[in-house]
């Protein structure tokens, strides 16, 4: 388009339906705030069986990632009075009596992660691996040092070993694992539920179980090619004889399930509670690590008015506070070659989605990460996501498992990034410092994003958003009427004004609605049934200051002066006439104001012409008001 403006291009972007908008941000929080605890102690779990079925070192969380990261390492190890660098007790294979033992060293620093942090081998930098190493001689100088002899330094100083990839045990090593495997009772081959292109149903399954026994990969151990395999075969045939097996759903190691204890309670439809997931397979985890990440994401762009390219900067430790308030620090990508660190408000629930995301994510500093953990060499996970893809995801796993979760299904809708921030951009816009638009569950989202700098092309509402509003604006009218309803109830007079009778009739109206049916009876004291009768009741309520209007475009005052054709479309607030308009109710909550003004008038009445006339017409007019509010009892 020729001459577009920046507002312009905004407005290409469409806002989220209100009917997604809200089933969506509602299932992300119940995910962050309700699942997360569940999903991840069951990763942990996860983590933990997989150390255990002997898939070699512990999940690599604290290892040093960054050459950085070592480097702190080592300073921080040094810095311990009580560390003593390892050195060689005699002269041996062209070490020297008193050098250092970098290999044990590199593995007493790093717990067993590494043992080359001090190689000065091509594949290292070699000004970093010297500078490392002056740091340990001046240790080393000052005497803080413990003779070993190499062959038993490791034993001695109690390192952990570090074991390279690719380090096969030997066959009586591997024979007495499966020994001691088959030994423990709770223990159970895993065999087939249907014939596939390897066995036949009832068969073990060779590659599942030697996962279970040694955490690798393939049943080679048990290959039939050779009699070490072939006898192992026959001891779990020995067992398998006994029934000690469980049958694997779709034949997967995936598949085995694991028990979920104490996990979150859910409302039934019936009333009932009861937990969200009695049992989890690994698989289904990997399921649930997805949703929940994409659940943090969704939250915390939809509630930030971050943009996605700051979202996916977020890094760790990135709650702060910012001029008082709790913010995210990120950077700012958008049309600033720079990428300055920026601030952005948040509230509460978003800095919980963060530290959720934080214990997601296996990268050592970003957030939206890669899920799954570094194994072998690699020694980090990948940064950022396609966030189109968990997004589309996300939604579809809400609305596949709804009723199993105890979620609400999400209307079909295109959702991407750019349109959180249009969505949230239109809310605030329209409601800066109201509870109205964000009441369901963001609470002070609206106030808070407020201050997150958009275009104001950006913040107008478009027409689903408008409807939205309006119902929401209606449901609020509403809730202000049952103090109304109630005071009704008991035979008083709740308003007095032009349309006084009318809103009394409305009230009995829906007094008697509620007493001539049982159910709606049994509910007089829920405030919501009442509300929501009310606001079928009173469709053109608009609540006001010194009044209420019952807008009626035939019977309205201010629509006198307009001209016809725009007439009966809405009361012109700024035209009202409240002693005068048949439209108009004062209640009790406007008394005040009535009498405040009477007081005013009474004292300026007494001033001379030629203001006083109209002082006097004007006080007329409110004293007609505030009689009858004191003849009613209304003021009190």
């Amino acid at each position: 388009m020729l001459n577009a403006t920046p507002d312009d291009a905004a407005l290409a972007t469409p806002t989220i339906p209100p009917q997604t908008w809200w089933p969506l941000i509602r299932a992300a929080w119940t995910y962050i705030h309700t699942f997360a605890p569940d999903i991840l102690r069951w990763k942990e779990h996860f983590e933990r069986l997989a150390v255990e079925l002997g898939q070699g070192a512990p999940p690599r969380r604290q290892v040093a990632r960054t050459a950085d990261d070592t480097d702190t390492q080592i300073t921080a190890w040094l810095a311990d009075p009580s560390h003593r660098v390892p050195v060689h007790a005699v002269n041996r294979h062209g070490t020297k009596a008193g050098d250092p033992i970098w290999t044990v060293l590199s593995e007493l620093i790093t717990a067993g992660q590494q043992d080359s942090i001090f190689a000065t081998h091509s594949r290292s930098p070699r000004a970093r691996a010297l500078a490392r190493r002056a740091a340990v001689l001046a240790v080393v100088a000052q005497g803080r040092t413990q003779a070993v002899r190499g062959k038993v330094a490791a034993a001695v100083m109690n390192a952990p070993r570090h074991s390279p990839v690719g380090t096969r045990p030997s066959a009586a090593v591997i024979d007495e694992e499966l020994r001691q495997w088959l030994a423990h009772p709770d223990n159970l081959v895993p065999i087939r539920s249907a014939d596939d292109g390897v066995g036949q149903a009832g068969t073990v399954i060779w590659s599942t179980l030697a996962r279970l026994i040694w955490g690798i990969p393939t049943g080679d151990r048990f290959t039939s090619h050779a009699a070490s395999g072939r006898a192992r075969r026959e001891r779990v045939a020995d067992a398998v004889a006994t029934g000690r097996t469980v049958v694997m759903a779709a034949n997967r190691y995936w598949s085995i399930p694991q028990p979920c204890p104490n996990a979150a309670l859910i409302a039934c439809k019936d009333g009932t509670t009861r937990p969200w997931r009695m049992h989890i397979t690994q698989a289904e985890l990997t399921v649930e690590l997805r949703m929940l990440r994409a659940a943090c994401y969704v939250f915390v762009a939809a509630t930030s008015l971050m943009r996605d390219s700051e979202v996916q900067e977020i890094q760790r430790d990135a709650v702060t506070t910012y001029y008082g308030s709790p913010a995210i620090k990120s950077h700012k990508i958008k049309h600033d070659p720079a990428r300055p660190e920026s601030f952005w408000w948040i509230i509460e629930p978003v800095a919980e989605a963060i530290a959720v995301a934080e214990q997601l994510s296996w990268h050592p500093t970003h957030l939206f990460a890669s899920l799954k953990p570094p194994r072998g060499k690699k020694n980090r996970g990948d940064r950022g996501i396609i966030a189109a893809e968990d997004i589309d995801y996300f939604i579809k796993h809400v609305n596949a498992s709804a009723d199993a979760y105890g979620l609400e299904t999400i209307p079909d809708a295109h959702v991407r990034s750019h349109m959180f921030r249009r969505t949230m951009s239109a809310i605030t816009g329209r409601e800066p410092g109201s509870e109205v638009a964000l009441g369901l569950q963001l609470k002070h989202a609206a106030r808070r994003a407020l201050a997150n700098r958009t275009t104001q092309g950006y913040a107008q509402m478009d027409t689903q958003w408008a409807k939205e509003f309006d119902q929401q604006l209606e449901y609020a009218a509403a809730l202000r009427l049952v103090d109304l309803l109630r005071a009704r109830r008991t035979g008083e007079k709740v308003a007095v004004g032009p349309g006084a009778d009318r809103l009394h009739a409305g009230l009995d109206t829906v007094i008697s609605t509620m007493n001539e049916d049982p159910v709606l009876r049994a509910q007089i004291a829920d405030e919501q049934a009442e509300a929501a009768l009310l606001a079928t009741q009173f469709t053109n309520l608009h609540l006001g200051t010194i009044n209420h209007c019952m807008f009626d475009a035939p019977q309205a005052e201010c629509q006198n002066d307009l001209p016809a054709d725009q007439r009966g479309t809405a009361p012109l607030i700024g035209a009202c006439q409240p002693d005068r308009c048949r439209n108009s109710v004062i209640t009790r909550r406007h008394a005040p104001i009535w009498i405040a003004e009477e007081d005013d008038l009474t004292a300026r009445a007494q001033d001379p012409p030629p203001g006083r006339e109209a002082v006097l017409i004007r006080l007329a007019d409110v004293q007609r008001i505030t009689r009858a509010l004191r003849h009613e009892g209304v003021t009190s």
